[in-house]
């Protein structure tokens, strides 16, 4: 049996850990959007780019297997039957509208998996 993946310890050592880089959503933070958005305050992206850098260079050094989400993504979207499962529940009518769905799905299907 595999490795059993969560966590199992609040004092336990930090093995592997998934993180998202502040990026294009982090700057739309707005200060009339940022509380439902489960925000405290908005970001000064700049800094908070820094700081996550510094993060996760401090967790690599002590041996954590940092994992970022948007380089998981990208890596799954490469996979043409991971990209098909994510738009056909994604770009669905109740999502993007009924008239969109088509135009949404063919714009997406034509971008970089890095895209």
């Amino acid at each position: 049996m595999g490795t059993e993946f969560g966590v199992h310890s609040e004092v336990g050592q930090l093995r592997k850990v998934m993180v998202c880089a502040p990026g294009r959503a982090h700057q739309r933070l707005t200060p009339s959007n940022c509380d439902a958005l489960l925000f405290d305050d908005v970001l000064w992206v700049d800094v908070a780019k820094r700081d996550h850098f510094d993060f996760i260079t401090k967790m690599r050094d002590r041996g954590v297997d940092v994992v970022e989400m948007h380089n998981l993504l990208a890596e799954t979207v490469a996979v043409p039957e991971a990209k098909k499962w994510i738009l056909d529940n994604q770009i669905v009518p109740n999502q993007v509208g009924l008239e969109l769905v088509n135009e949404i799905r063919t714009y997406l299907e034509g971008l970089s998996s890095r895209d």
